[in-house]
């Protein structure tokens, strides 16, 4: 319940954990857009346009930047996913944060998909839900 936001965090551990969640969020949307080698303006309004809604700080926007900087780590984003809930975040953020229109975002999320062991049915209700169907 904590991870999906159906209740407050209660102690500093949980804020933790919902900072982490939060973390690996941003990071799987950046990763996400590197997917096709290059990151676009758009693909970068998504991904700063959800951080700006609640206020990026410079120290934020610097975690961004340093994020977009790094090569692409999709493993290193998969092993750090605590368990199938945060995955199918992680995979409904890395579709929103991109325009599947080349074969290689197409190819990253099967991928993604995959190494997060998200079967197909699950799958296709996040493409569902957001409405990319």
């Amino acid at each position: 319940q904590l991870a999906a936001g159906l209740r407050a965090p209660e102690n500093a551990s949980e804020e933790k954990e919902v900072q982490s969640i939060v973390d690996l969020t941003v990071k799987a949307m950046v990763n996400a857009a590197k997917a096709d080698g290059r990151i676009d303006e758009d693909e970068m309004q998504k991904v700063v346009g959800e951080l700006q809604e609640d206020g990026l700080s410079e120290a934020e926007r610097q975690y961004l930047l340093a994020e977009v900087r790094k090569p692409l780590s999709t493993a290193e984003i998969v092993r750090a996913v605590p368990n199938r809930q945060v995955a199918a975040q992680v995979y409904a953020a890395s579709l929103l944060a991109i325009e599947v229109d080349t074969p290689a975002e197409k190819a990253y999320l099967r991928q993604l998909a995959s190494d997060l062991k998200l079967d197909d049915r699950v799958v296709g209700q996040i493409h569902s839900t957001l409405g990319l169907a």
